[in-house]
Parts: C-alpha cells; sequence; structure tokens
C-alpha cells in the first residue's frame, strides 16, 4: 500500500468530498490520509497570511509522518498568492523536516500550465481581486501569462465550497468563449472539477485543468482530471 499524506485546510470540504465521490475509480493500493490546518479567511491581509505560517503546517506535516505516509502534497492553493519562490523554498524545507518527497497543488498547477504549452490562459478562482491578482502576477513571474481571468471576490474559505458547479461552469464557459484554449478553475475548496467535467462532456477538446482534480492525480489514485 503506497500511502499519501494530503495537508489541507480546515474549512476545506471540497476535496474529501470529491474522494468520497471517486472512491470506486481510484487505484485500491494507494491510501489518502488527511492533516489539517487552520485556515478561515482568505486575503491579503496579516492575520490571514499568518495562518499559512511554518508552525500551522508543520504540526500537520507531524501528524502524516506519524501516519507513515510515503510522500506528501500541501492541497492548498496559498502559495500562488504569497509567492512561489516562498512556496518551493516551503517544499524543500518540509522535505527535508519529513525525509519524504513534499510538493504543493501551487506547483502542480505551473506545471501543468508550462506542459500544456497554451497560447491563451483562462484562470478562474473563488478569490478577491487582490488575492486573485497576486495570482496572476505570480504565474506570470513564472512564465505562465493569463489572458483571461475572472474571480468571485469571496473572502471566507467556507464559503467557497458553496459555489455551484453550474456557475463555475458558465466562467469556463465565458473562457472559452473569449479564445482560452486552457482553463485553470485555481482553489482546492472550490468546485471547479465538477464544472469542468461538465464541459468536457460535451467540449473533449478543450484543456481544462482543476487544482483538486491535479492534486488527486499527482498523488497517484489514477484520478484524471
Amino acid at each position: 500500500m503506497h500511502r499519501v499524506g494530503l495537508i489541507i485546510p480546515s474549512s476545506n470540504v471540497v476535496v474529501e468530498d470529491t474522494l468520497r465521490r471517486q472512491a470506486g475509480d481510484m487505484n485500491p493500493a494507494v491510501a489518502i490520509h488527511i492533516a489539517r490546518f487552520s485556515v478561515v479567511a482568505v486575503d491579503l491581509g496579516g492575520d490571514s497570511v499568518d495562518q499559512f505560517q511554518d508552525a500551522a503546517i508543520d504540526r500537520a506535516i507531524d501528524q502524516l509522518m506519524e501516519a507513515e505516509v510515503d510522500r506528501i502534497i500541501f492541497a492548498g492553493t496559498a502559495g500562488a498568492w504569497l509567492g512561489i519562490d516562498r512556496e518551493r523554498a516551503w517544499c524543500r524545507r518540509a522535505t527535508d523536516r519529513a525525509d519524504l518527497p513534499v510538493t504543493s497543488t501551487t506547483l502542480l498547477a505551473l506545471e501543468a500550465l508550462c506542459k500544456a504549452n497554451a497560447a491563451r490562459i483562462g484562470l478562474i478562482t473563488p478569490f478577491r481581486t487582490d488575492v486573485h491578482e497576486a495570482i496572476v502576477q505570480n504565474f506570470a513571474g513564472e512564465g505562465v501569462a493569463t489572458k483571461v481571468s475572472h474571480c468571485l471576490e469571496l473572502d471566507r474559505s467556507r464559503d467557497m465550497a458553496d459555489v455551484s458547479p453550474e456557475r463555475i461552469a458558465d466562467l469556463v464557459r465565458s473562457c472559452l468563449d473569449e479564445g482560452c484554449d486552457t482553463v485553470l478553475c485555481f482553489c482546492t475548496n472550490f468546485r471547479g472539477l465538477d464544472a469542468c467535467q461538465q464541459i468536457s462532456t460535451v467540449n473533449p477538446s478543450a484543456t481544462l485543468l482543476d487544482s483538486v482534480g491535479l492534486t488527486l492525480h499527482a498523488a497517484g489514485t489514477n484520478f484524471r482530471n
């Protein structure tokens, strides 16, 4: 049995909802184990940024080490607005702490966007404009230019899980109608995967990416975005 640890924000319900729904299609040789750390608000203020300090996430790493997992994925997207270099440094430090491979949803999303070699990328998030624009700028610093983007102006993490897949699907279609060849739904407490799956059934040629799908695929579950 290959054991993968996911670190998720405390307010995240979408990852577990997805695991439950997709359980029958996943690799039975892979087990997923979850540790949480407290996240309530998502904004650029000091209190929100403090939620992502090393000490809080270190406790989640220690929990997963006690479960003797084989590797760890930070199933959150905070690195995209806090800074990509910061995220890489955190993954390196976490790898040293756990003596296990550690990556994150943010780094997985960047890798997927680079591999897509897209000419026009659409980005959809549930975040406030300032957080969303920080993501756009940080992605651009990695050579990933977002041509079309939409955000929903939410700053309470739990509310992001309540946005309907249909509403997200409308935003995905808007990106495609504006000429995007790749669209990323970016937040692990956001039902972008359901939206992408809805659209893929009628538009299978579109490259539609979602942060939850990318994370579970990287975990080795045989899950496809």
